[in-house]
């Protein structure tokens, strides 16, 4: 029988437990050490947090009292999330490692949080490739993303009025003799703060031939202001280097600086 709780104090670390996940110990990358990983689950935590002082929440399902399944949702005042406008709240997070469960889980987390919500309220996911019609959401907008050639939409299901996705800034003027690295973080997953924190090392160490720009984008207004929460562009170019796209390393990066000296 599936269980779904509201994450609380007595069961906070169960926010982050699926985020790291994965079928064996060998699926996590060499540099994801334990200090990493504690690091950037204290940056999840205390942006959940946060957001559930703001109005948001988020529940975790249980299988003969194993953790299979989490979803978490922000108010879009407050929003991880490149919206603005509109009204409800933004679906932020949902993870469910196991796919033979995937399917009954996810539905079971969505039902449970819009009933949650109650009949007056409104649910926005902001989607890359994903159709959510199969949960009753309609698409309300469909634009390009902060990567080339990918798509970014936004579904939307109840009442009130949808918000509507923020353009990514494209403006990056370039340093003469340089290369310009930009890096937006948030905070509010794991393997985003994996990933800057290579970015972040990678920089150090070619410092003669980098400069590095970062971005808070826990803070709200940073959001609309840049139209993206954790990415990286790199002279201009963003990097499909966050999840959910392959997760980069440090050559990774490297050669995406050395490629533009």
């Amino acid at each position: 029988m599936l269980e779904i709780k509201p994450i609380t104090a007595a069961n906070l670390p169960d926010a982050v437990r699926l985020c790291l996940a994965g079928s064996t110990p060998g699926d996590r990358p060499r540099a994801f050490t334990r200090e990493v990983e504690v690091d950037c689950s204290r940056c999840k935590l205390a942006a959940l947090r946060d957001r559930q002082r703001a109005g948001g929440a988020a529940w975790a399902a249980y299988r003969s009292g194993a953790l299979v399944g989490y979803l978490e949702l922000h108010a879009v005042a407050d929003a991880l999330a490149p919206v603005r406008g509109g009204t409800g709240h933004v679906l932020q997070c949902l993870r469910i490692p196991e796919p033979a469960l995937r399917e009954e889980v996810e539905a079971a987390l969505v039902e449970h949080a819009f009933a949650a919500l109650g009949p007056s309220a409104g649910l926005a996911v902001v989607a890359r490739e994903k159709d959510w019609s199969r949960h009753g959401f309609v698409l309300a907008e469909d634009a390009m993303s902060e990567v080339a050639g990918d798509a970014r939409m936004l579904w939307w299901r109840g009442a009130g009025e949808p918000p509507g996705l923020v353009e990514p800034v494209r403006d990056f003027p370039l340093v003469d003799g340089r290369v310009r690295v930009d890096l937006f973080t948030s905070g509010r997953c794991p393997w985003d703060e994996y990933v800057a924190k290579l970015v972040r090392d990678v920089a150090a160490a070619m410092a003669d031939r980098v400069v590095l720009f970062e971005t808070d984008c826990g803070v709200r207004d940073a959001i609309l202001r840049t139209g993206v929460v954790s990415a990286c562009a790199v002279n201009g170019r963003y990097r499909p280097w966050y999840r959910p796209h392959i997760l980069p390393d440090e050559h990774t990066i490297r050669r995406a600086i050395e490629n533009v000296v």
